[in-house]
C-alpha cells in the first residue's frame, strides 16, 4: 500500500513537471518569436516565417500536444498567441522604434550635463 501511495506521488510529481516544462518553454518560444518580430525590418511581410519557425521549434510539447503560435502587429503593437492543450497565453511588446530611442537617449545626456559640461 505505501509503495503503491509513493509510485502514484512520482507519477504526480513527473506529469506536474512535463507541464511546468511545456508552459515555461512554450512562453520562451512566442518571447523568443515575438522579439524577432519586433526587430526585423520587414515586419509583417514574414509574419508566417516567424509563426512557422515558433511552431515547429514548440511541437510537440511533452505533456501538452502540439504548440500553436499565431503573431499580429497593430498599431506599434505586436501581439502573440500561444496554445498547447488546455493552455493558452498572449503577451504583447511594443514596437522598436530606434529614432524615438536615440532622441530620448540624447535628452538624457545633455539633462545630465551641468554648467561646466560635467
Amino acid at each position: 500500500m505505501v509503495l503503491g501511495i509513493v509510485f502514484l506521488t512520482i507519477g504526480a510529481l513527473i506529469k506536474e513537471a512535463y507541464i511546468l516544462h511545456d508552459t515555461v518553454t512554450g512562453s520562451m518560444i512566442l518571447e523568443e518569436m515575438m522579439e524577432k518580430v519586433r526587430y526585423s525590418r520587414d515586419g509583417s511581410e514574414n509574419l508566417r516565417y516567424y509563426e512557422q519557425n515558433g511552431e515547429k521549434l514548440g511541437s510537440p510539447r511533452l505533456w501538452l500536444g502540439d504548440y500553436d503560435l499565431d503573431l499580429g502587429i497593430n498599431e506599434r503593437i505586436i501581439e502573440g498567441n500561444a496554445r498547447a492543450g488546455k493552455w493558452i497565453l498572449h503577451m504583447e511588446m511594443k514596437s522598436f522604434e530606434p529614432a524615438a530611442f536615440l532622441r530620448r537617449t540624447e535628452a538624457l545626456l545633455e539633462m545630465g550635463y551641468d554648467q561646466n559640461g560635467n
